[in-house]
């Protein structure tokens, strides 16, 4: 099991879990794999083709500068050093191509959740992720999701609820995440989003590895 708090040992720097590549899919080919700096220029060029990533999410800036990739990427690439996990995956229409799609999981060591029957602390992850402006609308975002929530977190990390939000409006993400088994939350929780200096409105959705922790729902008013 991987929690945040994990504190890695000699092995697990040796050994880094979730790197893949994964084959999501063969046809359309479809796979997801580790993200690495290699990735930058074609980050750069894709999320400046126009503000979709930028409207769509809470910290993606436009105009998506060289810097910008470069430190998401070396945040990425610290957990494996760190935690001894990948938890940062590309999308690609082969194991070694161009990036075209972008999907993470955070575990918060923050939040403190019980199973409701055995007491155990649960293990909770929160997704997110992007697809490049030339792809959106062929599957890979609802793809990713299904693949990622339970070949990845579900069973080599045995998460036992993953979580995502998404803007109201965006009905492509809130299909993306339904397609990955999730349900809704809830409807409406106000977040102050840095980069457009604004209050927005998001809508959260999760999915339970075990049933038995549907109880356990996210409050919008944390």
């Amino acid at each position: 099991m991987i929690t945040e708090q994990t504190t890695p040992n000699a092995q697990q720097q040796q050994h880094v879990i979730a790197m893949g590549p994964y084959r999501v899919s063969e046809d359309p080919p479809h796979y997801l794999s580790a993200v690495d700096f290699n990735d930058v220029p074609e980050m750069v060029r894709v999320l400046n083709i126009n503000k979709d990533v930028h409207n769509g999410t809470a910290t993606f800036h436009y105009p998506y500068l060289e810097s910008h990739a470069q430190a998401r990427i070396a945040r990425a690439m610290s957990n494996r050093t760190d935690k001894g996990y990948n938890s940062h995956w590309a999308m690609r229409i082969s194991p070694d191509g161009p990036i075209m799609g972008w999907i993470h999981a955070y575990f918060n060591p923050t939040v403190q959740e019980f199973h409701p029957v055995t007491g155990r602390p649960l293990v909770i992850a929160d997704m997110g992720y992007w697809v490049s402006p030339e792809y959106v609308g062929k599957g890979y975002a609802s793809r990713s999701t299904r693949f990622v929530v339970h070949e990845i977190l579900f069973k080599e990390f045995e998460c036992d609820i993953v979580r995502s939000e998404a803007y109201p409006h965006n009905v492509g993400s809130r299909k993306a995440m339904q397609a990955a088994g999730m349900e809704q939350e809830y409807e409406s929780k106000t977040v102050f989003i840095p980069k457009f200096q604004e209050n927005r409105i998001v809508c959260g959705y999760a999915v339970h590895r075990d049933e038995s922790t549907k109880i356990v729902v996210s409050n919008p008013d944390s």
